[in-house]
């Protein structure tokens, strides 16, 4: 259905956003990146747009430095934004960037917002983690792997070996 209405509408905004979510959902990333992309150009000043582009860039390409600096550029201006989802993205683009102390009011904005989502979890018990804040870190990154189950996902194996390199792990 989706795609037959792109197909009446090409230009839709509203449309290919939709598309792209569902790209992401699929795990077509190339696709939903291209499409958040396209968007973006279009229309910069779109809160939801740059989220989820600098979003993208950071969870799937985080480990490449030309892609951080892209979505930490484009989420610069999310700063003050206290929507929960965009407080993670502009938390974890500043962790991932290395600032883990700046990162943390974000993410527990965003964790406390998003209680339920797994992956705002994670980053926060990763950042936790990095700043030495052991019994959180724990708390959090245990809280997270609950709710992920036995997930193959990268992010919830890079949670696992946190939780495992945490002192006192295995006691």
């Amino acid at each position: 259905a989706l795609d037959a209405a792109l197909a009446a509408q090409p230009a839709s905004a509203a449309l290919r956003l939709m598309k792209a979510d569902f790209l992401q959902q699929d795990g077509d990333i190339a696709g939903a990146l291209a499409l958040y992309d396209a968007l973006y150009t279009q229309d910069s000043d779109s809160v939801v747009l740059a989220n989820n582009l600098a979003s993208i860039l950071a969870t799937y390409h985080g480990d490449d430095a030309a892609s951080l600096d892209r979505a930490y550029a484009i989420s610069r201006r999310l700063r003050g934004v206290e929507i929960p989802a965009v407080q993670d993205t502009y938390g974890w683009i500043e962790f991932l960037r290395g600032n883990a102390e700046e990162s943390l009011p974000y993410l527990e904005a965003a964790a406390k917002g998003l209680p339920d989502d797994p992956f705002v979890q994670v980053h926060l018990g990763l950042a936790y983690a990095k700043l030495a804040q052991v019994s959180a870190a724990r708390k959090q990154l245990t809280r997270a792997l609950e709710m992920a189950g036995s997930s193959p996902l990268p992010q919830f194996q890079q949670a696992r070996e946190a939780l495992a390199a945490l002192p006192g792990a295995g006691q």
